[in-house]
């Protein structure tokens, strides 16, 4: 599950691609999914923004702790893991007059807001509608914070493929990026999760997998040490154990 496999960066210069509508379980024709990058290169996905707020996220509870601490090393560090909100939907590539893909595409919010302009606007519409959609130009100028974007979207409408045997075989091969959550045997995670790349991982698990809440306990153990008693020590404590 997971892993960078399938997915889709614009490189430099114009790239044309066309956005499919939504599929399998999917609402919309993009999922807004949540990231905690966490230290050693470790990600998990936030079940509290993934699920719109249907699951709590035990690291997202980590972090309001460790605000409340107050201090400059608590708040680097909530800064470093809080949640990264995006959104991933499944386009293709088109070049020199051939189809690449299905890939997953997790646009920036420039790009985002661009393709749901669109969308909004009459005069494009559906623009991931199989037979009368439109192809979109996402050109990339620049290098890391020094980025930019421009999006254009093609003069005419036009179906996704040449024939509806083609559209269904690419399209059938799409993920279903709505969210799913899996349990805590391993072995069966793989089948709850077979044909999805958003899986969220229950509250508990996260915790184990993840050993949260030893540097929160280690800072507070520190405090406790300290002349000057911590105004919302005792605050955190009380969320924690209310939590265990």
């Amino acid at each position: 599950m997971g892993g960078s496999r399938g997915f889709w960066s614009p490189p430099q210069g114009p790239s044309e691609i066309r956005v499919l509508p939504e599929i399998g379980d999917m609402e919309w024709f993009f999922q807004e999914v949540g990231r905690h990058y966490l230290p050693d290169k470790k990600t998990v996905y936030c079940p509290s923004f993934t699920s719109d707020g249907e699951l709590d996220c035990p690291v997202c509870d980590f972090v309001q702790d460790l605000y409340a601490l107050n201090d400059n090393a608590s708040k680097e560090m909530a800064s470093k893991i809080r949640v990264r909100k995006q959104y991933w939907m499944n386009i293709v590539v088109r070049e020199n007059g051939k189809t690449s893909g299905p890939y997953i595409y997790t646009p920036g919010m420039t790009v985002f807001q661009a393709l749901a302009g669109f969308i909004n606007d009459p005069d494009y519409g559906d623009i991931f509608d199989l037979q009368e959609g439109t192809d979109v130009t996402v050109t990339r100028d620049g290098q890391g914070l020094e980025t930019t974007y421009q999006v254009i979207p093609k003069r005419k409408t036009s179906p996704f493929a040449s024939s509806q045997s083609e559209i269904d075989a690419i399209v059938g091969k799409a993920r279903d990026l709505s969210w799913v959550e899996v349990g805590d045997d391993p072995e069966e995670d793989k089948d709850i999760a077979k044909g999805h790349a958003v899986y969220i991982m229950p509250y508990d698990r996260i915790v184990e997998e993840f050993e949260l809440g030893e540097d929160v306990n280690e800072m507070l153990e520190e405090l406790d040490e300290e002349e000057d008693a911590h105004p919302v020590k005792e605050d955190v404590r009380r969320r924690r154990r209310s939590r265990s």
